[in-house]
C-alpha cells in the first residue's frame, strides 16, 4: 500500500509543515479566495453598481455616442450637480443617461432643444423624468432668459454640469460658449460631444460608423475659447485658462472641461 505524502514526510518536521501548509491553507483558503477574486474581476461593473450597469448596457446599442455614455454618467455623478443643463436632446440617448444620474442624485435637470422632442423622451423612461424640465427653444436665445426662467421655476441659476450636443457647427458652438459659460457655477463641469468628426468614426470595439465633416466646428470653438490646440484624433489632457481639459477621440469625440480648483 502506498504511503500518504504526510507519512512519507513524517521524519522531516519542516518538510511536513510546508506540505500541511500547502494542503490546508493553500488549497482550502488561498484557492477559493483567488477564484472568488478572479470571478469578481471578471464580472461587469453592473455587478457592483446596477445603475451603472444599465448605462453600460446602452453602449451595446452602438451609436455615435455609445462609447461615451459611461463617462457621461461618471462625470455627472462625480460633480454631484445641484443643477444640470443639456443643450441638444435629439433622440434622448444621452438625455436618459443624464436623467439616470439626476435621479440618483435627486438633482433637477433642464434640457433645451429647438425641436419638440420632450414627449418622446418621457415615453421612453417616464420614471426618470420627475425632476426634468424640457424647453423647446433656440438654446442661444434661451440663455438670456435662463436666470429669470430658473427663478420662475424655483431652480438655482448657476449650472454645475453643462452638456452640449447640438448642431456641431463652429459658429453655433462659439455662440453657445459665449451665452452659457457665464451661467456656470465656480466648480462646473462642461462636456461636449462631436469634437472629433469626420466622414467616418471608429468606436472602441473597432466598429465603424458613418459621420460627417463639420470642419472641426466644435473642437475649434473650444480651442479658441481656451487658447489651446488639440489634435482631435488623439487623446489629450492638459490645462488651459483655469480648466482641466480631457479629450477622447473615439466615437465622434468627447471633450470634458472641469474648472481647475487649484
Amino acid at each position: 500500500m502506498a504511503r500518504s505524502k504526510a507519512m512519507q514526510l513524517a521524519g522531516d518536521p519542516a518538510a511536513l509543515a510546508r506540505y500541511l501548509f500547502r494542503k490546508h491553507i493553500y488549497r482550502r483558503l488561498y484557492v477559493p479566495l483567488n477564484n472568488a477574486l478572479r470571478e469578481a474581476l471578471a464580472k461587469p461593473e453592473a455587478a457592483v453598481d446596477a445603475t451603472f450597469g444599465a448605462i453600460r448596457a446602452r453602449t451595446r446599442r452602438r451609436s455615435d455616442i455609445s462609447d461615451h455614455l459611461p463617462l457621461l454618467y461618471r462625470e455627472t455623478i462625480a460633480r454631484r450637480p445641484k443643477l444640470m443643463v443639456e443643450l441638444g436632446t435629439r433622440g434622448g440617448e444621452s438625455t436618459l443617461v443624464l436623467l439616470t444620474a439626476a435621479k440618483a442624485l435627486d438633482a433637477p435637470m433642464v434640457s433645451v432643444d429647438i425641436d419638440d422632442v420632450g414627449a418622446t423622451v418621457k415615453q421612453k423612461e417616464p420614471d426618470l423624468t420627475a425632476r426634468w424640465r424640457f424647453v423647446q427653444a433656440d438654446d442661444v436665445g434661451f440663455a438670456a432668459q435662463f436666470p429669470a426662467w430658473c427663478a420662475q421655476h424655483g431652480l438655482p441659476d448657476a449650472i454645475d454640469l453643462l452638456f452640449i450636443d447640438t448642431s456641431h457647427l463652429y459658429q453655433h458652438t462659439v455662440e453657445e460658449i459665449a451665452a452659457w459659460f457665464p451661467r456656470l457655477a465656480p466648480s462646473a463641469t462642461v462636456m461636449f460631444h462631436d469634437t472629433a468628426m469626420g466622414e467616418y468614426y471608429r468606436r472602441a470595439d473597432g466598429t465603424i460608423g458613418r459621420g460627417w465633416d463639420n470642419d472641426r466646428g466644435v473642437i475649434r470653438a473650444i480651442e479658441e475659447a481656451l487658447g489651446v490646440r488639440i489634435d482631435e484624433f488623439s487623446p489629450f489632457r492638459g490645462t488651459a485658462r483655469g480648466w482641466i481639459v480631457e479629450h477622447h477621440p473615439l466615437c465622434n469625440g468627447f471633450t470634458v472641461l472641469r474648472r481647475d480648483a487649484a
